[in-house]
Formats: C-alpha cells, sequence, structure tokens
C-alpha cells in the first residue's frame, strides 16, 4: 500500500488575502492547442461558466498550435485550479498550466509587474 506524500500535492488554499494584507491574488492561465479557433469559442464558455473576469487575453498562432494567455481577476487558487482543469479537458487542448500571483492592491500597473519580473 503506498502513500501519497503531502509535499507532491500541496493543499490548495482558498483564500490567501489574510496571509498578505495589501494584495491581491490574480492568475494567469496559459492554454496550448492545436490551431482551432473553436478552442478559443470552447474555452470563452467555460470561462463565462466560471464567471472569471477576464482582465486580458492574448492568442498566439505558433506553427500548429494556438497558445493563449489568459489574465483573471481575483478569484481563489481552487477556482482557478478548477478552472485550469475544465479547460485541460477541451477537446484539442495539449496543455495547461496556471500561474498565481500577488498584486498590490491598488497598483495601476498590475499587469505589468509580473512581466517586467522576467
Amino acid at each position: 500500500m503506498s502513500q501519497v506524500s503531502s509535499a507532491s500535492h500541496p493543499t490548495v488554499c482558498e483564500d490567501w488575502s489574510h496571509f498578505l494584507p495589501g494584495f491581491t491574488l490574480t492568475h494567469t492561465v496559459h492554454l496550448v492547442s492545436r490551431r482551432n479557433p473553436g478552442i478559443v469559442s470552447t474555452a470563452a464558455a467555460v470561462l463565462e461558466g466560471e464567471t472569471a473576469t477576464v482582465d486580458r487575453w492574448a492568442i498566439t498562432r505558433c506553427g500548429d498550435v494556438l497558445e493563449q494567455k489568459i489574465v483573471l481577476g481575483e478569484m481563489s487558487e481552487g477556482q482557478a485550479v478548477r478552472l485550469r482543469e475544465r479547460l485541460a479537458a477541451v477537446e484539442g487542448v495539449l496543455r495547461t498550466r496556471v500561474e498565481h500571483h500577488f498584486v498590490r492592491v491598488g497598483s495601476a500597473a498590475a499587469g505589468d509587474v509580473s512581466e517586467r519580473g522576467r
């Protein structure tokens, strides 16, 4: 009988706001799929069904694939993980990942902070 350690499956926290007052948690979903515009429509329907607030959505074609970068407004870590899992299940999606970002509340350039740090 095998045991799964908590290190290999970290706990998802629903609300981090009490750990970092003055910051909000936002997320960026990266989605790579086959070059099929229907996948973009399906992803939009998934986002709408989850009532996710989309701050930015960029789509880039790279050869035979579409790369989508979807920046989402405030939602919990758990919601973002569930959203990523739903998007990963869409037919034609090759891979997804989600980045969690703490952004200082009231920052005018909140979306630019993570970009400049790279």
